[in-house]
């Protein structure tokens, strides 16, 4: 057999054309969705020893934002409802349900994907000693310090001199720089 010559097809080769994709952004999104309600109630794991830290870090960092909003939804249940039950029921309901949640966020592929990437090319950095830190940190505060120095002197002599020149009047009645 030979190759081809100049795109034409040998005449026993049918030729089938294949039917567009039925893949758009509203497809692409609705799987999406679905695939994370199906993981939502799902108690599988997804690669479960990759990306430990990261995820439990996340975890933490979410918990934390969502336990504030909750705290303070008690703080303002608690003048409305006497009920013990009502009043730390349905706070402790809302802690148990957002907790889950978040269990399962970590767990969602996607987002896992990226939190054992992002760890990844965390332990790629090179990171600094506590000495080298120290001294680097002392030269920028150093610096700081000096430059506000300098510029609050170059400011107090320019402000003097145009003083002394009349270009700025500071009158004790009106406002900052006014004449008045």
């Amino acid at each position: 057999m030979g190759k081809v010559k100049d795109g034409s097809l040998p005449a026993n080769k049918a030729v089938q054309a294949k039917a567009p994709a039925k893949s758009g952004a509203w497809n692409d999104s609705r799987r999406r969705v679905i695939g994370f309600f199906a993981n939502l109630f799902s108690p599988a794991t997804y690669k479960p020893l990759q990306g430990w830290w990261a995820r439990l870090y996340t975890a933490i960092g979410i918990g934390f934002m969502l336990g504030l909003g909750i705290w303070r939804f008690y703080e303002s249940t608690t003048k409305e409802y006497t009920l013990p039950v009502a009043r730390f029921g349905v706070p402790v309901l809302l802690a148990g349900v957002l907790a889950w949640v978040i269990y399962r966020l970590v767990q969602y592929p996607p987002f896992v994907d990226f939190l054992i990437a992002t760890e990844a090319e965390m332990n790629k950095v090179s990171w600094i000693s506590r000495d080298d830190l120290k001294r680097a940190t002392s030269v920028v505060l150093v610096t700081v310090f000096v430059m506000s120095v300098y510029l609050f002197g170059v400011d107090w002599v320019w402000s003097r001199l145009l003083i002394l020149l009349g270009v700025l009047k500071f009158g004790g009645d009106g406002a900052f720089g006014s004449s008045g």
